[in-house]
C-alpha cells in the first residue's frame, strides 16, 4: 500500500474541492471535453501507470492551449493532441489529413480555428513537424520522436499506432 504525506493528501482535496466547486459554479474554465482535470492528476504518485489516451476519440485527460502564458504542461498538451492526432489518423486510414481533420484536431487542441495552426507545417529550408503533401497534412520522424517525451512529461499514453513520413536529408519526402 502506498503512503502519501499529509501534503499529497491536503493537495488531493484541494483539488476534489476546487474541481467540485468549478462543476457546480459552471465556471467557464472547464469548458475542456475532459473526464479528469489537470489538477486531479498532478498530485498522482510518480509511479503511477500513465493514462491511455486516444487523440482520436477520447475526451482530453487535462487541458490544452496553445497560450505561452500557460501552465507547460497545458501548451505539451497541445502539442500531443495535435501531432499525435495526425500520427494517428495516418495510421488508421492510410491518408493524411485533409483541411476539415485538421481543423478538427486544431480544436481539440486549443487553437481557434485550422489557420492557427500552418506554422506546424514544414517549408523549404526548415524543421517543423507537419509534411503538406498533395495538401494533406503528415507528421514527419521530428514529431515522431517528440512524442515519446511528451507522454513522458504529461504521463499520458497514446492507444493505438501513430504513423509519419520520412524525410531525407535533401528534403525529399516518402510516404510509407
Amino acid at each position: 500500500m502506498s503512503e502519501y504525506t499529509a501534503d499529497d493528501l491536503s493537495r488531493a482535496l484541494a483539488a476534489a474541492a476546487e474541481a467540485f466547486l468549478t462543476t457546480i459554479r459552471g465556471d467557464e474554465e472547464a469548458d475542456f471535453n475532459s473526464a479528469l482535470r489537470s489538477e486531479d492528476v498532478t498530485w498522482a504518485p510518480a509511479a503511477a501507470e500513465p493514462i491511455l489516451f486516444d487523440p482520436l476519440t477520447d475526451p482530453l485527460p487535462m487541458k490544452a492551449t496553445p497560450d505561452r502564458e500557460a501552465d507547460q504542461k497545458f501548451q505539451d498538451m497541445c502539442s500531443l493532441v495535435y501531432i499525435g492526432s495526425i500520427g494517428r489518423y495516418y495510421a488508421e486510414t492510410g491518408e493524411g489529413a485533409g483541411a476539415e481533420e485538421i481543423r478538427r484536431f486544431a480544436l481539440k487542441a486549443g487553437y481557434r480555428n485550422g489557420r492557427a495552426v500552418n506554422g506546424w507545417s514544414s517549408r523549404p529550408g526548415s524543421i517543423r513537424a507537419v509534411e503538406v503533401i498533395g495538401g494533406k497534412r503528415y507528421i514527419n520522424q521530428t514529431a515522431a520522436n517528440w512524442l515519446p517525451k511528451l507522454e513522458r512529461a504529461l504521463g499520458i499514453k497514446i492507444k493505438g499506432d501513430t504513423r509519419w513520413v520520412e524525410v531525407d536529408d535533401g528534403g525529399n519526402v516518402s510516404l510509407s
